[in-house]
């Protein structure tokens, strides 16, 4: 994004005028809700303006709105249609709220994440070889029902747009189909993360029924053989294959989730080409992170120049296979733009499609690595932490502390919020902002969340200094566990 962009935007929405009046309606409410939330439902044609305060709110709302869709270049009347999701409003509320209260900062800081990773239990029928999780059976202390009722409340009550459920595995706990339920009727976003082999043609039925918008199977090789090999038991893959169907035939958006290693980074093309065989909309290729179990397959991390190959062919598919392809590694991000010559946008690393009006104001802003910043996890536990794959920081337990509290006073979030802090190259890097690198390679490799990302081609002397002494000491360890 250029400067006079950004100087444009922060003028705006960090003005002496509208910035205050953001404040205002979102810290004053009327019947139990912010007016900024009337307004965004007014708005969006679910509500009517039934007081001159509300119609007053909803005035400058939609003042606000028109003025940001112009920047951006975005057709308001479609961005009205999309506000009627209650996800969305949600999410804009946040945004807003956020430069009501912070301004306009790069990237933005929220006071509320966009999407909550839940590991709905450590309970597993697999025993995959990378489980960041060491899921197996249940954990001790894990929530109730009534546990996880609240943890609900609490989410909305924040602001949160989108839960991802995952675990261990979500579909085996007897609590699931109510506690999502209830996600989807409190109106959020609801993803479900699964190894798919319980997804029967009725589960998938269910899941349907009550609203969920998106599953995402696990599937790490289009070979049975070595998918049941490194998800630990046999048969596997004929299972996830019958669950990603039965997702299909009920018309449920489906993606396929895949670890990429180093082997079966080069299979990439033989997975995507199976996906669009079995109607999978997307298949996201996660970063490996070393931790959980996945820290005794070390060795098997992707190093920059392999991690640079498989990015660059990932954009190609993209475009050659016409299915979404995405990977969490943020240096997807920066890849994109450089091989598409700017022609292609990604604000964030989930997302590398064609050139879409407006979305290149964001990159500065949304892009990059998310943990902490636009997205944290829910443990079994109620532990609240910056990221799935960074479970030994614990920012606070929802039992002892409100969600919202957790977010908002835990300091060691601002580590993940402030690019320019970052230790080299991370912190001096160009593409900071849109990328970042993975804070929990940083952490997993370094113990130190503001450590350089020592898989990204631009910090490949870090990795030649350290990174190989890193993993030949992680494989003694495991060779002396062995014996």
């Amino acid at each position: 994004m250029s400067k006079e962009n950004i100087i444009l935007i922060r003028t705006i929405f960090g003005s002496p005028i509208i910035r205050p009046i953001i404040r205002f309606l979102s810290t004053h409410e009327y019947n139990g809700r912010s007016l900024l939330n009337h307004a965004l439902t007014i708005y969006s044609g679910e509500e009517e303006a039934e007081n001159l305060t509300l119609k007053i709110a909803s005035s400058i709302i939609s003042e606000i709105i028109s003025l940001g869709a112009k920047i951006m270049k975005v057709d308001e009347e479609e961005a009205k249609k999309l506000f009627k999701n209650k996800a969305l409003r949600r999410g804009l509320e946040v945004i807003l709220r956020s430069l009501g209260k912070y301004g306009v900062t790069v990237p933005q800081k929220l006071d509320s994440p966009f999407l909550v990773v839940w590991n709905f239990t450590n309970l597993c029928n697999l025993k995959c070889k990378h489980c960041y999780q060491n899921a197996s059976s249940t954990m001790e202390g894990e929530l109730t029902l009534e546990g996880k009722i609240d943890a609900l409340k609490q989410l909305e009550e924040a602001g949160v747009s989108a839960i991802a459920f995952s675990g261990g595995e979500p579909l085996i706990h007897p609590h699931f189909f109510q506690v999502a339920k209830e996600a989807v009727n409190r109106g959020f976003y609801t993803a479900v993360a699964t190894n798919g082999t319980t997804i029967t043609y009725e589960v998938a039925k269910k899941m349907k029924e009550i609203g969920i918008n998106y599953v995402e199977v696990s599937l790490d090789s289009a070979n049975p053989v070595r998918h049941d090999e490194f998800r630990g038991v046999n048969g596997a893959w004929k299972r996830a294959l019958e669950g990603i169907k039965n997702c299909v035939k009920n018309e449920i958006f489906t993606g396929i989730a895949v670890t990429a290693l180093k082997r079966n980074y080069r299979e990439c093309g033989e997975i995507i080409s199976l996906a669009k065989d079995l109607g999978v909309k997307r298949v996201i290729f996660f970063n490996f992170i070393p931790v959980g179990r996945g820290e005794d397959i070390a060795r098997e991390d992707l190093d920059p120049w392999e991690r640079e190959e498989f990015l660059t062919t990932l954009y190609e598919a993209m475009r050659d296979y016409g299915i979404e392809v995405l990977s969490t590694a943020p240096q997807y991000a920066r890849v994109v733009i450089q091989r598409s010559h700017g022609a292609c946008i990604s604000p964030v690393h989930f997302y590398a499609g064609p050139a879409v009006t407006g979305l290149n104001y964001l990159a500065e802003f949304i892009g990059g690595c998310g943990a902490g910043r636009v997205y944290c996890a829910l443990q079994p536990n109620g532990n609240v932490t910056p990221c799935v794959f960074i479970p030994d920081i614990i920012l606070g337990n929802i039992r002892e502390m409100n969600f919202k509290e957790i977010w908002n006073n835990t300091s060691i979030l601002s580590a993940f919020q402030n690019r320019d802090i970052l230790k080299e190259n991370c912190g001096k890097c160009s593409f900071r902002y849109i990328c970042g690198g993975c804070r929990a390679r940083a952490y997993a490799y370094f113990k130190d969340i503001l450590a350089p990302d020592p898989g990204c081609i631009y910090n490949s002397e870090q990795y030649e200094k350290t990174l190989k002494e890193i993993h030949v000491t992680i494989e003694s360890k495991v060779k002396i566990h062995a014996y």
